[in-house]
């Protein structure tokens, strides 16, 4: 048996001091956001109860305070039945832990900032030699709300991301006036924006975030295998960046080229032909992603009217080879001068304005 409360305890801890070092990262509407739903987790909400705005400030309020004490602290090792664990040795504590039914998850996201979250396992698999968990609800995290993660052997897809992803785009669309990307994929799904708000919704919408949540894990396959392929380098490349709009192309760069890969997110979509993940797919494809990979755009459009799915595997391909090409260009550069990393940026500055540019004129 082990003291689940006094682990939240810890866990918690380490998820404010990350959140205390690294909240201004984000901008002011991100913030907001992901703090309006870290409420949310705290206090057990799912995304469609409505919050009271009254005591999400005086809790936002309160949190902030809690942050300019925490900012200078340290993160805490995690004990557990009087053994002591690094905080981030999720392999260590999820031995003990995942015979309680729970799921530990800890690494590093954009910017270095620290991950930690802890929920309920919704289902665990062996797929191409990496441990696979499906997490459900989220008990304690960060104001991180990646949808998956990849540490070492183990991937973890996050159902209570999934599904606020895609209860915010539910809600997105139900707003619009006209068909959109989001009305094909909820179409597939066989929900509308002229759905009215029922008990059923809500289970639909569970059920289509849990089939996305599957999908996710194909992105982080994805990402393990073309991240060995890349080597040490690119992980030096991505470490030496400083928070910029570098670092987030770099990333941006391995995300297409994860998605396109042969054991990736596009290639599992295709091969199973579903298409309302190929429909979220595209509604999610923004930022440098989309000017990376503008072929799919029309590929879509073009998959919207037809069906044909080889039109979607020759554009995954194309992709992949421009995002292989990329990457390749970025890492040649970089080895050969590494030691100013104010060159390498200009030099990504270049390759985001090429992109910007050629994207803007088709």
């Amino acid at each position: 048996m082990v003291n689940v409360k006094k682990i939240f305890s810890q866990i918690k801890h380490n998820c404010n001091v990350s959140d205390a070092r690294f909240w201004g990262t984000y901008s002011l509407c991100g913030l907001l956001l992901r703090l309006r739903e870290l409420y949310r987790i705290e206090n057990g909400l799912l995304p469609w109860e409505k919050l009271q705005n009254e005591d999400v400030g005086r809790w936002i309020n309160e949190r902030e305070e809690l942050w300019r004490k925490l900012q200078d602290s340290a993160l805490v090792d995690i004990n557990i039945n009087s053994d002591i664990f690094n905080a981030f040795d999720e392999r260590e504590i999820n031995k003990v832990l995942n015979a309680s039914g729970l799921l530990y998850g800890a690494g590093y996201g954009l910017h270095r900032k620290p991950v930690f979250f802890i929920a309920e396992i919704i289902s665990y698999e062996k797929i191409d030699g990496y441990n696979v968990y499906v997490a459900g609800k989220e008990f304690v995290r960060d104001l991180s709300d990646y949808p998956a993660m990849l540490q070492n052997e183990v991937i973890i897809s996050r159902f209570d991301m999934a599904r606020l992803l895609i209860w915010n785009k539910f809600e997105e669309m139900r707003c619009r006036n006209i068909p959109c990307k989001l009305s094909y994929a909820f179409g597939e799904y066989g929900l509308s924006r002229e759905q009215s708000i029922t008990k059923e919704t809500y289970e639909n919408i569970n059920k289509i975030a849990l089939s996305e949540a599957k999908e996710y894990v194909y992105h982080e396959l994805g990402e393990a295998f073309e991240g060995a392929k890349l080597g040490e380098g690119w992980k030096q490349l991505l470490s030496s960046l400083p928070h910029s709009s570098a670092e987030i192309f770099v990333r941006s760069v391995k995300d297409v080229l994860s998605d396109t890969s042969e054991k990736g997110m596009l290639r599992h979509i295709i091969e199973n032909e579903k298409s309302g993940s190929l429909g979220f797919y595209n509604v999610f494809l923004s930022g440098f992603r989309k000017i990376i990979f503008p072929e799919m755009v029309e590929a879509f459009e073009n998959f919207r009217e037809n069906k044909n799915w080889d039109i979607i595997e020759k554009t995954r391909k194309m992709g992949y080879k421009k995002a292989l090409d990329s990457a390749g260009r970025l890492l040649e550069f970089y080895n050969e001068h590494n030691s100013d990393i104010d060159t390498v940026c200009k030099f990504i500055e270049k390759e985001i304005n090429l992109l910007q540019n050629n994207f803007a004129s088709n």
